[in-house]
């Protein structure tokens, strides 16, 4: 286990900011990796993926495109053949596997749950640790290089945060993000935001049974939030992308519907094909966003 690892306090508080809960998570993520399996690419990568002209949608295709937005990321961090790289919310270890892949010496994956730390685990590889803590309990004995982030932003705050503590939970991540970077260091983030829609828009059923406790960013408070800490380098939004992402996963689900009904039961799979048809829409309609930002460590 690496120094870093032995730093954890698995039940701190987000700095008295709280975001989503543990049991939250895992009432997502925890539902069993076969599952996901079934629909998500080989590299099991749960989040929006970066596509170009030309790039088809079949599983050769879509695992293209995720692994383009692999490398997208690592090279906005200038994270390729950096000595220590975090990933703040690893799940099942894709990021991790491609920074190494790509000459990374170190690389501490975070998450909250213990399925995705079993399953990067299960890499054998030396170079990859995994923290089970949220974001606010972890403390390394050394900085880093490069920082990359896919969708864990989106857990930062809770639907039922003032806005208040929603901007002072998403300055102290910026604070925290800033002491574990070395001097001019690099951080390539990815989030859902809010585009049209408001809080009061939020699908109830998203809340009650897709990401519950979850509250999504908007782009101003992203840049509030990392003022004077970080310049941002580069913001670009891709929401036409995840309505194809969305609909390669909608289209893997249900051509292996019955194995999943075999593993989870039929409601949880109507329960996620429902959820990636709201998302669907949302994305389309410009109700969210997907934003991939590039910043560096100022001062």
């Amino acid at each position: 286990m690496s120094p870093d690892t032995n730093q954890i306090h698995p039940t701190s508080p987000a700095g008295g900011h709280p975001g989503t809960s543990s049991d939250a998570l895992r009432s997502h993520y925890d539902i069993g990796t076969d599952f996901f399996g079934l629909w998500l690419d080989p590299s099991l990568t749960y989040s929006c993926a970066l596509y170009e002209a030309g790039d088809t949608d079949d599983p050769a295709g879509f695992l293209a495109a995720q692994t383009r937005k692999l490398d997208f990321h690592i090279d906005q961090a200038h994270a390729a053949g950096a000595e220590r790289v975090l990933d703040i919310g690893c799940g099942w270890g894709s990021m991790m596997r491609r920074l190494a892949e790509r000459g990374a010496g170190h690389v501490t994956g975070m998450t909250m749950t213990e399925a995705h730390r079993t399953h990067v685990t299960s890499f054998g590889d030396p170079r990859l640790e995994v923290a089970l803590t949220p974001w606010a309990g972890f403390e390394p004995e050394a900085p880093y290089d490069a920082i990359v982030s896919l969708e864990a932003f989106e857990h930062f705050a809770r639907l039922d945060s003032t806005e208040a503590e929603k901007k002072a939970g998403y300055r102290a991540f910026f604070e925290r993000a800033h002491s574990w970077l070395k001097p001019g260091g690099r951080m390539s983030i990815q989030t859902i935001v809010y585009g049209r829609a408001t809080k009061a828009d939020f699908s109830a059923f998203c809340a009650a049974e897709v990401f519950p406790d979850s509250d999504l960013p908007r782009l101003h408070e992203i840049m509030e939030g990392c003022d004077r800490l970080f310049e941002v380098e580069r913001l670009r939004c891709d929401r036409e992308m995840y309505v194809r992402t969305f609909q390669s996963w909608l289209d893997g689900l249900r051509a292996n519907r019955a194995a999943a009904e075999a593993i989870v039961g039929p409601a949880v799979v109507d329960r996620f094909e429902k959820y990636c048809g709201v998302f669907m829409i949302g994305f389309h309609t410009g109700a969210m966003n997907l934003a991939r930002i590039g910043f560096r460590k100022a001062g």
